[in-house]
């Protein structure tokens, strides 16, 4: 059954659909009510564009995850050095933020009631008995401490590592720099993104952690989405199916995984991906990128997947993770989300099943892994490609096998949904998995369709 997320002005029922032997919605798949955006150009009959009709024009730009330098402290501060300068300039650039001081100028200063503009990465943060934060905020110049009161909502939201701009000033009888306002790299309120009549009538299609290679692989639904997406009029609008990651399920991910798969061998598991791609019907080109269970290094950027297993697959475009793509005029933003592995435990509002929101903090910080050291290892490469320079047109992550469709000023947001069913960890945490949830966005209407090929009835607790 849909997520009410998605379904709360829609009044549906459910009803056995044979073509391809699935529940859905008594509309008919081609009248799915589509998910608008807060504005759509007047845009008629996009979903009936027809994928063949128009040329495929993908440029993956920049493979990440190639040009590390090394794992010496300075490769590792030179990282830090580039995210902070990255993330400055679009403080500066971008949200209008500037400095009047430099935080060693600050610090000599100490003007009381003088109102102080400064930009730093956050080092580190405590709570204090009245519920505000002490952080430690360092530029290039120097490091300071300053104070969030509790009433702030930075209070509850700032993560070490974070670079932000703040704004405040010392007391008349302290030492303490209260910090009046937090700025984020966010984007701008009235953002909106790429679409309308410029673009192609054609749609891209979204699905993620497929693990193939396990036991738990739902391969009757994956055969059921294949055989839409041959068979259906919808599908015919389809251009550009991307996997965000989790493609297999991998080889000594976790203890015990021997016990669970299917193929013992990743060729064996890619070898088997491949060839269910191969059921694509010809106007699908399939994107791949990596995650944390494919034959690549866990830090991140990942680089694309060795030429080797590259090589099975006969049409597909492989990336690194994250993936900037240019799909059709559109700046696609595809990231597996291991990210979220650190956010989650550090931010009350963000779980694994409303993982949305987690999107939502990395565009807010223009970030995708905002903490070092924790749960997501970084890689210190020449550039920190995980910082979000350029606002996407669209923003899609996997990994927690959950599924959601939302817009972010002026950015949709899909978090892509699983093709694996519900495992025993899934079951011991009490966590039901969204599986089987294709989501398709049209680039010219900026519409979303989610069509579902999985019941989600096999939760066992």
């Amino acid at each position: 059954m849909l997520n009410l997320t998605y379904c709360e002005k829609i009044k549906y029922e459910l009803y056995y659909y044979p073509n391809v032997g699935v529940k859905i919605m008594t509309d008919t798949i081609n009248n799915i009510p589509p998910i608008n955006p807060r504005k759509v150009d007047d845009v008629k009959d996009a979903w009936d564009g027809i994928a063949s009709d128009f040329s495929t024009d993908i440029d993956v730009g920049k493979i990440v995850g190639d040009d590390r330098k090394g794992s010496s402290l300075v490769d590792i501060v030179n990282l830090f050095t580039n995210r902070y300068d990255a993330i400055r300039k679009i403080l500066r650039n971008q949200c209008g933020f500037r400095e009047s001081n430099t935080i060693s100028e600050v610090d000599k200063e100490k003007k009381r009631y003088r109102s102080y503009n400064i930009i730093g990465i956050i080092t580190s943060s405590r709570r204090t008995k009245s519920g505000g934060i002490m952080i430690e905020i360092e530029d290039k110049s120097g490091v300071m401490s300053a104070f969030v009161r509790k009433e702030d909502s930075a209070s509850q939201s700032l993560l070490v590592d974070d670079v932000v701009g703040i704004t405040g000033s010392y007391g008349k009888d302290s030492d303490i720099f209260w910090i009046d306002r937090v700025q984020f790299g966010d984007i701008l309120p009235k953002h909106i993104n790429k679409g309308g009549k410029d673009f192609d009538p054609v749609s891209i299609a979204f699905i993620s952690d497929i693990h193939m290679g396990s036991k738990y692989f739902l391969e009757d639904t994956w055969d059921k989405m294949m055989k839409w997406m041959n068979e259906d009029e919808l599908a015919k609008n389809i251009k550009y199916l991307v996997m965000a990651g989790d493609v297999c399920d991998g080889i000594g991910i976790y203890p015990g995984q021997e016990n669970n798969l299917i193929f013992d061998n990743a060729y064996d598991q890619y070898e088997m991906a491949a060839r269910k791609l191969d059921l694509l019907p010809d106007h699908i080109t399939p994107i791949i990128l990596p995650g944390n269970h494919d034959a690549v290094r866990p830090a991140q950027p990942q680089p694309m997947l060795e030429h080797t297993i590259q090589q099975q697959f006969n049409s597909a475009i492989h990336t690194g993770n994250p993936c900037r793509a240019n799909l059709s005029g559109i700046e696609l933003l595809a990231y597996h989300g291991q990210g979220m592995d650190d956010i989650i435990p550090k931010l009350d509002h963000v779980t694994y099943e409303n993982s949305i929101e987690g999107m939502k903090e990395m565009l807010k910080r223009r970030h995708m892994t905002p903490q070092w050291g924790e749960r997501s290892a970084l890689s210190p490469e020449q550039q920190d490609d995980m910082v979000i320079k350029d606002v996407p047109d669209i923003f899609v992550t996997g990994h927690t096998h959950s599924h959601a469709y939302e817009w972010y000023r002026g950015v949709p947001c899909v978090v892509s949904s699983t093709m694996q069913g519900q495992t025993d960890f899934m079951n011991m945490l009490g966590y039901a998995s969204q599986k089987g949830f294709l989501t398709l966005y049209n680039i010219q209407n900026r519409e979303a369709k989610v069509v579902p090929f999985h019941a989600n009835d096999d939760i066992d607790f």
